[in-house]
């Protein structure tokens, strides 16, 4: 793991010249080989530290990535952690990519019954002894380690202090647990998540003829999605309520046969470090990224399509232009950008319309001379006596004795994610055909009837 830490950290501090033009892989490669070469490590695995530290230049391009973490070279500056604690944290987990001219692997080989895990490198041999896995992980690491022998995928390995992780990519399993029948998709139709640190907004729409504009596009269907996970939630029940979000995302597509889903871009670069110390472990710290890679991957399994497209002015937009709360208003236009970007448009802001701004629900002043999106959005928020944002519905309290679906008098049945146990709201409207919504296509999946228990909420 030394070895291996020194490689990456020579590969990304090396990955561009002196001129700033990038090395070649094979150069970056050689030059590494050229001063680790003739340890512990083998030719390959310093090829793979070569790939992570090019990777890790794309992502910090000027050079500055502290390994082990800023703060953690503060606290050592400052004397508060030993010379020894700072090399521990400075590790990179060993890592062998995967290789399927070598079963699967070059270096590790799992057991068919994924319980044991062999390391050989230069004639040495290391038996790691692996827990059994239960469930979805299991049947997946069972069957890598079948299709890996028979030379069918790759594999990739990363050990660290206390964890094995087998990485092996869904599309190449035809025998996934999560794999479904692929979703028929219906031409014009997408749909669109917006992401929150405390609300995630899910909206189908369609648009068959101009996806340009306002007018035409289409509200189908939304849902809106509370995280109450707590402060000292784990990470397994992190996952597990995002998993369930993704779960009815991609639900969605299948009741209305939507083949696209649209996110907004750029959403794993957001940091907050002002002084609301509450505001900044809203936005640093839950896991944006965990959740779109969790979605594609369920998405791929389907056979749907998951784009990321410009997410500027969406909420001002969203909320002028659809009947729903404000992140499913704002899931509705990022939706529709996705329409726009399938079309070719490079411009994926919609036409700003008179005729539209005519019909707007939304009392809202505007300037005269307002001639783009970016005048209306200052229109917005100059007017902070007008609130153009919907309003997100509020959870009613819990009804001792009753369990499922909870109707409420604002429209919407609310129902907990997956478990009773479980942290997380799914707000959905109540019947159909009301608040700009159509029916679902013939032959799909209708959704749970609410029963008969009532609370007001708000």
């Amino acid at each position: 793991m030394r070895v291996y830490g020194t490689a990456v950290r020579t590969a990304y501090a090396n990955a561009e010249r002196a001129d700033g033009t990038p090395r070649r892989q094979k150069e970056l490669r050689d030059l590494v080989k050229a001063r680790l070469a003739g340890g512990p490590v083998d030719a390959w695995i310093l090829h793979c530290a070569t790939l992570e530290g090019m990777d890790l230049r794309k992502v910090r391009p000027d050079g500055k990535m502290v390994f082990g973490g800023r703060a953690n070279l503060e606290r050592r500056r400052k004397g508060l952690i030993t010379s020894e604690e700072w090399k521990e944290l400075r590790l990179r987990p060993f890592t062998s990519r995967g290789d399927s001219t070598r079963l699967g692997n070059r270096h590790f080989r799992l057991s068919e019954d994924a319980r044991t895990c062999t390391f050989r490198m230069y004639g040495r041999e290391v038996r790691l002894e692996l827990a059994e896995m239960s469930g979805n992980a299991g049947e997946v690491l069972r069957q890598a380690a079948r299709l890996a022998a028979e030379k069918r995928i790759n594999a990739t390995f990363r050990l660290d202090a206390g964890k094995l992780h087998v990485t092996v990519d869904p599309a190449e399993m035809p025998e996934h647990p999560e794999r479904r029948r692929p979703v028929r998709a219906v031409a014009g139709r997408a749909l669109g998540i917006d992401l929150n640190p405390s609300w995630i907004g899910l909206a189908a729409v369609e648009n068959r003829a101009d996806v340009s504009s306002l007018e035409t596009t289409k509200l189908l269907e939304h849902a809106l999605v509370r995280l109450d996970l707590p402060r000292e939630a784990t990470s397994e029940q992190v996952r597990e309520t995002l998993a369930a979000v993704a779960d009815r995302a991609i639900m969605l597509c299948r009741r209305w046969g939507i083949g696209t889903i649209s996110l907004e871009k750029g959403l794993g670069k957001l940091r907050s470090s002002g002084r609301n110390r509450s505001l900044n472990f809203l936005l640093n710290h839950w896991a944006r990224t965990v959740f779109v890679a969790m979605l594609t991957r369920k998405a791929r399994l389907a056979g749907i399509q998951v784009v990321e497209v410009w997410g500027g002015y969406s909420t001002t937009i969203g909320n002028l232009a659809f009947e729903a709360p404000d992140a499913c208003a704002s899931a509705a236009e990022i939706a529709r950008r996705g329409l726009a970007r399938a079309s070719g448009m490079k411009d994926v802001l919609p036409e700003l319309r008179a005729g539209w701004l005519a019909s707007r629900r939304k009392d809202l002043p505007l300037p005269a001379e307002a001639g783009c999106w970016a005048d209306v959005h200052r229109a917005a928020k100059a007017a902070k006596t007008i609130g153009y944002r919907r309003p997100h519905p509020e959870a009613p309290p819990p009804v001792p004795g009753v369990r499922g679906v909870v109707r409420t008098s604002c429209g919407h049945a609310v129902v907990r994610l997956r478990h009773r146990r479980r942290p997380g709201t799914l707000f959905r409207p109540v019947g159909r055909g009301g608040s700009g919504q159509v029916s679902p296509p013939t032959g799909s999946r209708q959704p749970e009837r609410a029963p008969a228990p009532t609370r007001k909420c708000g």
